[in-house]
């Protein structure tokens, strides 16, 4: 009898496994690779629970030292000529090394798995410009959008410009050369005391999209006009003592953020996640804890002298863009897909970039900016998101002004590398004094010639 009633629940346990595996087999995997764990939070909240049909298996590679871009790099093929099994279907890619990934054939169509250009439309030109390589292919879309703007102190403004309102404060930084004279009239009716900006380098991201071409022109590279101009700026801030001298991620930076005595500082240059994830997390000692609510960042602010409810924003001088994560899909692998699986891909990307009615709820748990021009508009018409921190601005009504202007063409697949060699050659050494203009340009130019060589310098 035990022996038979083994056998039946050994049968019993046989047929389970069987049925088991099965129903995981039924499931489409999904593999999606992301540099920050942001994407998979997303997924596991909001996604997952919504699609039992779905098997994804996430990898994160942190950015540091190019780990994730050599990962991605070696298993797409880039590097070693052939895709490997391991390789993702999904991958996200951020603004520093968007294009290089958009722009290679390594990235598939969106269309391919089932993008409509009345689906594509829903997204911020800007954002959706800065995915698509130079024939216009749409190969990226992401789910926040990251225009920039100026957001200032509003007690520093008051006591020390007389402005009690953020339209009388876009007034004073309506262009660059205003910008320049506020600065000025800061410094004498402060007596020193509280600078425009951190450093001049704060001013880069904003004055780099006032270009009317990017680094990189019919294969050859093009020093904008507007850049000798960022150089006089930048030179002049630097000279007549306008900035702290400090550079962005630095102590001093977030120390300006909190309010420090020693670094009293009117000015950031930030995008939208820059009003979240930098200044309300550095408005007060301690307040980048994590797991802290909107309430205990007031609080702690409140007890420590920080800043919380004194910030407002501004479009500034210029419209500008500053960061992105995009979703790309493994070409290769996409081109072995069958229509289920093309369908499981097309709603994940759509979901978390276009879809309204998700992206609508998750910007209201999050206060994050999203990257669908059309959820936005809906935020705005169901009565915007009065924000504590800014004193009951709405920043997303600030941002959407900002993300309608910006203009993502100018970005090319060079921008990292090239962005950095202008600021060792030419902002560094020019600003500071060190060397003339014409000798720095040509330093860099060589410097140029010498780590790009698919490109022409003359």
């Amino acid at each position: 009898m035990k022996k038979a009633l083994a056998l039946v629940l050994a049968i019993m346990m046989m047929l389970g496994c069987v049925s088991f595996a099965s129903a995981e087999d039924a499931k489409i995997k999904l593999v999606v690779w992301s540099f920050t764990n942001e994407l998979q939070g997303m997924i596991e909240k909001y996604y997952l629970p919504q699609h039992p049909e779905l098997d994804i298996e996430f990898q994160i590679y942190p950015t540091d030292g190019n780990a994730y871009t050599t990962k991605v790099d070696n298993l797409l093929g880039v590097a070693e000529g052939a895709v490997s099994a391991e390789a993702p279907d999904v991958f996200t890619l951020e603004a520093a090394f968007v294009k290089h990934y958009v722009e290679s054939d390594w990235t598939g169509d969106l269309k391919s798995i089932g993008f409509t250009d009345e689906e594509l439309a829903g997204a911020f030109p800007v954002m959706a410009q800065i995915g698509q390589n130079a024939a216009g292919v749409q190969k990226g879309l992401s789910w926040q959008s990251t225009p920039g703007v100026l957001m200032y102190r509003a007690s520093l403004a008051e006591k020390y410009l007389g402005v009690t309102s953020p339209e009388q404060f876009q007034e004073k930084v309506k262009d660059w050369d205003t910008f320049l004279e506020t600065a000025e009239e800061l410094k004498e009716k402060s007596e020193g005391a509280v600078k425009m900006v951190i450093g001049s380098g704060d001013i880069w991201n904003a004055y780099q999209y006032q270009r009317s071409q990017g680094w990189v022109v019919d294969g050859k590279l093009v020093i904008d006009d507007e850049l000798l101009d960022f150089e006089e700026l930048c030179k002049t801030l630097e000279q007549d003592d306008l900035t702290h001298k400090g550079g962005a991620w630095s102590e001093v930076w977030f120390a300006g953020m909190r309010g420090d005595e020693q670094t009293q500082t009117l000015c950031y240059f930030l995008p939208t996640w820059g009003l979240h994830y930098t200044l309300k997390p550095h408005c007060a000692e301690g307040a980048d804890a994590p797991g802290l609510t909107e309430d205990d960042i007031k609080a702690l602010s409140d007890e420590k002298g920080g800043t919380y409810g004194d910030w407002r924003l501004v479009d500034g001088p210029v419209a500008y863009s500053w960061g992105g994560t995009w979703m790309g899909i493994n070409a290769q692998k996409a081109a072995t897909w069958d229509d289920a699986k093309k369908a499981a891909v097309h709603d994940l990307i759509y979901n978390f970039s276009l879809n309204e009615d998700w992206l609508v709820q998750y910007a209201k748990d999050s206060g994050d900016f999203v990257g669908s021009a059309t959820a936005v508009k809906t935020i705005l018409d169901n009565g915007g998101t009065p924000n504590p921190f800014l004193g009951g601005q709405d920043h997303y009504a600030i941002f959407a002004s900002a993300a309608a202007l910006a203009n993502g063409s100018l970005m090319s697949e060079y921008d990292d590398t090239i962005n950095g060699l202008w600021n060792d050659y030419v902002t560094t050494p020019y600003t500071k004094g060190e060397k003339d203009l014409d000798t720095c340009l040509a330093e860099f130019k060589t410097a140029v010639a010498a780590a790009i060589t698919t490109i022409t310098v003359e």
